[in-house]
């Protein structure tokens, strides 16, 4: 108001100011508050405001919940009374990165009130609060998804194991047919993957039908009352076919997890697994399918270490029967024939004495026939002999036992000397013994003849040596085209000289004889006599 110098009042002066943009972006500003403030307030994730010093001055309710403190308790802390010592690095991080860039990110690991660790995701950012600087904190509980990760990793590893022991058990299984060394090396497997406190396999006798231990881990006798107790169960398997799982049952006594699984081939019942887990244990289905598993590996594996020991007796029964034969008919036979000329030798010699002679020289010959085939039939009782005994050894032996058995002078000429690997001697004197068989049953000679022929390159290593077998007769001989490769032994005798690297030919023609020649050329390796 104005007044004039009477004091009488003459007029008002007013300052109109527009202010409606002011009240605008008030009414914005309040707007946007009370959106930040439904965000703030409804989000599920935690979000923490701290002054330039790290500490706390805002939090929503997601923050109290997930760290377990009320609003009062949580304002006022320091960002390093939430997180875990371990981790307090990041906290100091933190600050730096986002006063800097106003960016930060990062994985944690924070405490609840309770000291219960928590994992968290951290993003942070610079952030105006109060009209100053302050530090923005969102935080999200991935506490589950992180043990949902360590949980699918711990299984990933578990599985690797169990596949690996099935690896190692396949391998132990296929590695020998020796059935003791083959059950206890997957049952070391086995034992070693669930830390089993006993596992073992039982046997079922195929005559009496009892089940036997055949291997333990560890190596001690089953207790009478422990083997009376689980062999119903056992026999129960066996029927039925199906594995049978005994949880631990602090109530009924049983304080192990136990496992009772059948071996079976093709249907038929061979045996029973035993494991028994250790105290406080139990399996889980990633262990029991594992269990099947293996005990179908063992089962095929029993089989066949079964199959092999039948096939090895067999082997045995069938080479005994060989040897009788061998010497039924080479020194049985030879000498009844010296036996009959030394019976009439005496009367020869006094009536005929140079027909006495030349019987006492085919009776000498008939006697060293005979010990000749002896040592031949020997060589096969023991197979280490022919790697002992040098080949020109061999082959003069052997053709004495054909001298003998056929009554055809072979004769053995031997050039150089050299060491031959053990396999090489073993596959020449196999393919001469082949040959001079033919000559003794098929040829029909008057003689035969044996050489071996020593190149000095072999002996020095070079590979360019050689070692050359010859072995010829003045038989009835025969047309290679007409008769089969596998006739005549010709068949065996290519595929020792091919295992060996050599090469064999052999030259024959109707009433001119035959020829076998085997060359094997030096490797220059390390050879033995």
């Amino acid at each position: 108001p104005v007044f004039d110098a009477q004091g009488n009042l003459t007029h008002f002066n007013g300052l109109i100011i527009d202010i409606t943009e002011q009240k605008r972006a008030e009414e914005e500003l309040e707007e946007r508050e009370a959106q930040f403030r439904g965000i703030f307030e409804s989000t599920s994730d935690a979000v923490l405001i701290f002054d330039f010093d790290g500490t706390i001055v805002e939090a929503n309710p997601a923050a109290c919940r997930i760290y377990g403190y009320t609003y009062e308790e949580l304002v006022g802390l320091s960002g390093k009374d939430i997180v875990h010592p371990d981790y307090c690095y990041l906290f100091e991080d933190y600050k730096r990165q986002v006063k800097a860039s106003g960016r930060f990110s990062a994985q944690s690991v924070d405490l609840r009130q309770d000291g219960t660790p928590i994992n968290v995701e951290v993003h942070g950012a610079s952030f105006s609060y109060k009209g100053k600087p302050h530090l923005l904190a969102a935080v999200r509980d991935v506490t589950e998804r992180v043990q949902a990760r360590q949980a699918l990793e711990q299984r990933v590893e578990e599985r690797t194991r169990e596949l690996q022991t099935l690896l190692d058990v396949t391998a132990a299984a296929s590695s020998s047919l020796e059935l003791d060394e083959m059950l206890s090396a997957a049952l070391d497997c086995l034992v070693a993957l669930v830390g089993a406190s006993r596992a073992g396999v039982m046997l079922l006798d195929s005559d009496s039908g009892k089940l036997e231990p055949r291997m333990l881990r560890p190596e001690q006798p089953i207790a009478a009352d422990d083997l009376a107790a689980i062999t119903p169960a056992c026999h129960a398997v066996i029927a039925g076919g199906e594995p049978l799982y005994v949880p631990p049952d602090p109530e009924k006594g049983f304080l192990e997890p136990g496992a009772l699984l059948p071996l079976r081939v093709r249907g038929q019942a061979l045996g029973i697994l035993v494991i028994i887990g250790p105290q406080g244990s139990t399996f889980s289905e990633g262990h029991l399918a594992l269990f099947e598993s293996i005990a179908d590996q063992l089962g095929v594996a029993v089989e066949n270490a079964r199959l092999y020991e039948q096939a090895e007796q067999a082997a045995v029964v069938a080479e005994r029967s060989r040897l009788a034969r061998d010497l039924h008919d080479a020194v049985t036979q030879t000498l009844f024939s010296a036996s009959l000329i030394a019976e009439v030798l005496p009367r020869i010699w006094e009536r005929h004495p140079d027909e006495g002679r030349r019987r006492l020289g085919e009776l000498r010959e008939l006697t060293r026939g005979a010990l000749a085939e002896m040592r031949t039939l020997l060589l096969e009782l023991r197979p280490s002999a022919l790697v002992d005994a040098a080949l020109s050894d061999l082959l003069r032996q052997l053709a004495e036992s054909i001298t003998g058995r056929a009554r055809v002078p072979v004769s053995v000429e031997v050039e150089g000397e050299c060491a031959l690997p053990p396999e090489v001697k073993v596959a020449l004197y196999r393919i001469a013994q082949e040959a001079l068989n033919n000559v003794a049953k098929h040829a029909g000679a008057g003689q035969a003849a044996v050489s071996l022929h020593y190149i000095p390159p072999a002996c020095g290593g070079d590979r360019g040596g050689a070692v050359e077998l010859r072995v010829s007769d003045d038989g009835r001989g025969f047309d290679p085209q007409s008769v089969p490769p596998e006739s005549l032994g010709m068949g065996i005798m290519r595929e020792r000289a091919e295992a060996i690297g050599a090469a064999l030919n052999v030259d024959s023609e109707v009433g001119h004889g035959t020829q076998v020649v085997v060359v094997w050329k030096g490797t220059g390796g390390e050879e033995q006599p």
